[in-house]
């Protein structure tokens, strides 16, 4: 990322920032961009790392928010393969509750136990 870019991005947050800890914040986005490349998540990635690098928030605050939403998509997967179980009880193929729910058909067999 260009150092322009860089700025831009920062919006608000470069005026907190001390010209050495933008420098050291473009060196953090480096490492980012070199393991997600032009992924959504370099994005993410580089705010997970200013606001632990501007104390906004810290690693384990981070780590329990990634934690929270791990438990809600193992609570959300479970509601759906009731659902799926459900649905499959009243008759309809499997091919029609992947395409419905929006999931591949082995997602389905595999809710189904098959």
């Amino acid at each position: 990322m260009k150092r322009y870019e860089l700025e831009a991005w920062l919006g608000p947050a470069k005026d907190q920032m001390s010209t050495r800890e933008v420098d050291d914040f473009a060196a953090l986005v480096a490492k980012i961009e070199a393991r997600y490349g032009d992924a959504i998540e370099t994005t993410h990635a580089m705010s997970g790392a200013l606001q632990v690098m501007l104390r906004d928030d810290t690693l384990e605050g981070l780590a329990g928010a990634w934690k929270r939403a791990r438990e809600a998509e193992r609570e959300a997967m479970a509601i759906l393969t009731g659902a799926m179980i459900a649905t499959d009880a009243a008759g309809t193929t499997q091919a029609e509750i992947a395409t419905r729910a929006g999931v591949t058909r082995p997602t389905v067999a595999k809710a189904l136990g098959r």
